[in-house]
């Protein structure tokens, strides 16, 4: 087991090390691409995210997380490739489609995989611990890509995608010497499975619609994850307007996602120490102010206004993670229930991601200050109507958690 934890981890370092995230707004632009059709694309991602996250769940539990895993990070191959060659929209959404589905076909089958590889070797009680290495590997693999995407975009802003493919390839391989699925997956008839899973979503839908206070949750995780998915495609144009280098806005990157990724790991003892009501505000007035201030500095400033949003994309899946599960009454339809929120906080920024795109680079970091505070506003009142905001919890464990822009 030991050998097949150690690839793991180095499949979760390499799988998610996007090098082409700190410089892909200077490529698109490059190619001839506008803030709006980038804006455009970024919808489309979301959108498939959307449509393939329950086709690639099921077809992981069909034919093996680990053969999940390796079509992955082959799709992220192809994407980077169709990208590379790229210099029109219709190719680039090929790219973000390709993209979409390499994270869809990864994203809870590594962590399925490492649950059953533990439980197999009845050591399930290590899961936790275990998912807090994983994290850290992705995490740290994902700084070093983002400072070296920079450097690589300094000398070609096309390099970082090759690069990119050729890791993901890695990954690929990695994922080929993997020990196979520890125990196999029966699967039944695909018209049966498929009946079930709608029965499934209905019921969940169902308890989502009844729990105004799990309603209230999934609003509050939508208007928050719209804000902070939004800096990554609004950091690239602010820092060139403000005469930041490709390789320094790599750094930048780089950086902005360790404090994120450090406040993440204290996330649990912020929210007992601060408590959850005061944090939930926090957060959202927080990172509303800061878009409106971004606007108005520069050097220094920029960066300590960067630093500050970081922090409360750091502390949004400590904090929301625990509120929802709180919520949700019913274990058996809980990552159905969870699911419904990725939907519907990915849905919300499929919707404004456009719209912002309208505006232009510069004004949409005004329009996501007002949008963030007239979202809070309609929380607040929302609160009030639903007679209880959310309650200082319990302790809940909620293991390590990652910074949400790149979920």
């Amino acid at each position: 087991m030991a050998r097949d934890l150690r690839l793991f981890y180095l499949f979760r370092l390499l799988a998610t090390s996007y090098l082409w995230v700190p410089i892909f707004w200077h490529f698109l632009v490059s190619r001839g691409l506008g803030f709006d059709q980038i804006m455009l694309l970024s919808a489309i991602y979301s959108v498939t995210v959307i449509i393939v996250e329950v086709p690639t769940g099921a077809l992981a539990d069909r034919i093996g997380r680990r053969v999940s895993m390796m079509a992955g990070a082959l799709a992220m191959v192809a994407s980077c490739v169709v990208a590379y060659f790229a210099h029109s929209v219709p190719v680039f959404i090929v790219a973000e489609v390709l993209a979409a589905t390499s994270m869809s076909l990864c994203s809870g089958a590594d962590s399925a995989y490492l649950f059953d590889l533990l439980q197999e070797h009845g050591r399930g009680h290590e899961y936790a611990r275990r998912e807090g290495t994983a994290s850290a590997w992705h995490q740290a693999g994902s700084a070093a890509a983002f400072a070296a995407g920079g450097l690589l975009g300094e000398i070609n802003l096309a390099l970082p995608y090759l690069v990119t493919a050729g890791v993901a390839g890695l990954a690929f391989f990695v994922a080929v010497f993997m020990g196979r699925d520890p125990r196999p997956h029966s699967a039944g008839p695909i018209r049966e499975e498929v009946r079930t899973y709608a029965r499934h979503m209905g019921q969940s839908f169902r308890d989502v619609r009844k729990n105004h206070k799990l309603m209230w949750i999934l609003g509050y995780s939508a208007v928050v994850f719209v804000l902070l998915r939004a800096t990554v495609y609004l950091y690239q144009p602010y820092l060139d307007a403000r005469s930041f280098g490709i390789a320094e806005t790599g750094f930048v990157f780089a950086v902005v996602y360790l404090v994120a990724s450090f406040v993440a790991h204290h996330g649990d003892f912020l929210r007992r120490r601060f408590g959850e009501r005061t944090l939930v505000w926090a957060v959202l007035a927080t990172l509303a102010a800061s878009f409106l201030v971004l606007s108005q500095v520069a050097g220094e400033w920029a960066l300590m206004i960067l630093g500050v949003q970081a922090v409360t994309n750091g502390l949004y899946s400590p904090l929301v993670k625990p509120m929802l599960n709180r919520e949700i009454s019913h274990s058996g339809r809980r990552a159905t229930i969870l699911s419904i929120e990725s939907i519907v906080r990915r849905a919300a920024f499929g919707v404004f991601s456009p719209v912002v795109g309208f505006f232009g680079a510069a004004t949409a970091i005004y329009v996501c200050g007002i949008f963030g505070f007239a979202a809070m506003l309609a929380l607040f009142f929302a609160a009030g109507h639903y007679h209880r905001a959310p309650a200082v919890p319990q302790a809940v464990a909620t293991g390590a958690s990652a910074p949400a822009t790149l979920d």
